[in-house]
């Protein structure tokens, strides 16, 4: 089952505490106007009982992708805290996806990108939750 939520326009963050869990991922997307010249794509992710995967991050200007290896399948995290998550346990697309699990404390994975101010684009990425509970959230910022 393919879960969806769309925001629109200037939507900046996406914020998800308790989810359902399940190993089926479920999209996010919406469009933003970049504000600078220079933007981040931060995700902030805690789960205390299980792991988050998330895969397929996508930042689209038209068809130019922004993000570098959305998909990690290079094997290779680009920017973040915390150690390397990568994992072959449970990708939407692909052989890998980030899965943390980390406990206590949030983990974060971040990339910068290039862009015009005003530009409008297509965010989008692909979650799945094993746990659910206070200890489970998510919370997704795009910022100058």
């Amino acid at each position: 089952m393919i879960r969806s939520t769309f925001l629109w326009y200037r939507a900046r963050n996406f914020f998800r505490n308790n989810p359902s869990s399940g190993s089926s991922y479920y999209n996010v997307s919406w469009l933003y106007t970049a504000q600078s010249t220079n933007e981040t794509i931060t995700f902030a992710i805690q789960n205390n009982p299980s792991y988050t995967q998330i895969d397929d991050i996508s930042v689209l200007y038209g068809t130019q992708q922004l993000i570098v290896n959305g998909g990690f399948e290079n094997a290779s995290q680009v920017g973040g805290s915390g150690a390397n998550h990568l994992s072959t346990s449970n990708p939407n697309t692909g052989s890998y996806c980030y899965n943390d699990g980390v406990v206590g404390s949030p983990d974060y994975v971040w990339q910068t990108f290039y862009t015009t101010p005003g530009a409008v684009l297509w965010v989008s990425f692909w979650i799945a939750w094993g746990g659910s509970g206070g200890g489970v959230y998510t919370n997704v910022t795009i910022y100058p």
